[in-house]
């Protein structure tokens, strides 16, 4: 792998790499001292609810037993990334809560070196994008993530990398990115079948804004279709064999739907007609507001009711700040319509809407919008950022494969 040349030469291009290199290594390492102090003060909670099963599965597949709950019978009813990367690490660091705990310290850490990344790629001056992905290193929000074993940490790590490697591949088009950024959505949709809805938008998306031969961008969308296609194959034919229906990712998105119908029950003696159209209208409301939410697990599971008891100034600008993200979310957005968005940052604006969207249609808990959190963040960074001065303007971080 190797940059192309930019503006100002070869000693300006080796320069900035060791720049960058060195920045996304600093930040790598501060978020993954902060997670361990952190998880040091304050040791990971006895898991509940979703964390037991999969922690259990985790220990079933180091062990040799396979995806199960119980040891004996195949399990599809959670998504299979974050077992199996537990599985692998359980496999070599032990089964303890503290084990697992710096496992998703490491997911934290790598998350945040590539959001620096990713800042770079939109493209965002190297001190700017530090700035950014210290937020997401010291995070509280984030940070404390690592004390449960739960999705976000992975999920958060894969959807900024697939999104790192679509932004390259809708600014330099070329298949290689196309095909790197379908095989990390598909990654990531084994992570959470939330992002099922990439593979549709991401090909529609390319060849409506594409501007170079229409062959090529077929081509490229066939690829990323093909990777990301190829990397859900396995799990969908195992859970075929084992259970005799098609289940792409895990079964519990069918229990969502269920969930979702339920919530709309008619309650006795209303009309149907009012009582589901207000049902839905307050399943959406109420959805919408709660994923825009800071997530607060954490001090919920250390006996509180909510953070702002000791603090609530801090906690209400923290609250301010996070909803504000998506004001800004819903004006790229508009400017995505309007035609005033370069594509590769329009991606971005519409994924984090289309993600936000689903969410409040189904189940809108302020945890699930973490995976997000980084894209947000590269929303903030202004149009026209001069990434590295004035010779190189637009281009940003421009990474390559030789063909």
């Amino acid at each position: 792998m190797r940059s192309f040349p930019l503006p100002g030469g070869d000693r300006l291009t080796s320069s900035l790499q060791r720049i960058d290199i060195g920045f996304s290594a600093a930040v790598f390492l501060v978020a993954l001292a902060a997670s361990l102090v952190f998880i040091r003060w304050y040791p990971p909670p006895i898991p509940v609810y979703d964390a037991v099963e999969y922690q259990r599965i985790a220990h079933h597949l180091a062990a040799g037993k396979g995806f199960s709950l119980d040891g004996v019978r195949p399990y599809a009813q959670r998504p299979p990334l974050l077992p199996f990367l537990l599985g692998a690490w359980t496999w070599m660091a032990g089964t303890s809560l503290v084990s697992a705990a710096v496992f998703q310290c490491l997911m934290h850490s790598l998350s945040a070196a590539a959001a620096y990344l990713l800042f770079r790629v939109v493209p965002c001056a190297p001190r700017r994008s530090l700035l950014l992905s210290l937020i997401v290193a010291l995070q509280p929000m984030l940070l404390t993530r690592t004390a449960f074993i739960l999705l976000e940490p992975t999920l958060l790590f894969f959807t900024t990398s697939a999104l790192l490697a679509t932004v390259l591949w809708l600014r330099e088009k070329t298949s290689a990115w196309a095909c790197a950024a379908g095989l990390l959505w598909g990654i990531a949709t084994l992570g959470k079948a939330a992002t099922l809805f990439v593979l549709p938008f991401a090909i529609v998306y390319r060849l409506a804004r594409g501007r170079e031969r229409r062959g090529v961008a077929f081509r490229q969308a066939a690829l990323f279709g093909l990777l990301f296609l190829a990397v859900l194959a396995p799990w969908t034919a195992r859970n075929y064999i084992q259970f005799q229906r098609l289940i792409p990712v895990s079964d519990q998105t069918a229990g969502l739907v269920q969930e979702w119908y339920a919530s709309r029950a008619i309650q006795a003696g209303s009309s149907a007609g009012e009582s589901g159209g207000a049902a839905l209208v307050e399943r959406l409301v109420r959805n919408t507001k709660d994923f825009t939410s800071p997530a607060r697990d954490w001090w919920w599971a250390r006996g509180r009711y909510g953070p702002g008891e000791a603090r609530p100034w801090y906690w209400t600008l923290h609250d301010i700040f996070h909803r504000f993200l998506y004001l800004v979310l819903l004006y790229r957005v508009f400017q995505t319509f309007r035609g005033k968005f370069p594509a590769s940052r329009g991606f971005i604006a519409l994924f984090c809407f289309l993600y936000w969207a689903e969410h409040s249609l189904i189940l809108g808990i302020p945890r699930y919008a973490i995976p997000i959190y980084t894209a947000l963040l590269a929303l903030l960074i202004p149009y026209r950022e001069r990434a590295w001065g004035s010779a190189a303007g637009e281009e940003g971080l421009r990474l390559s494969w030789n063909s």
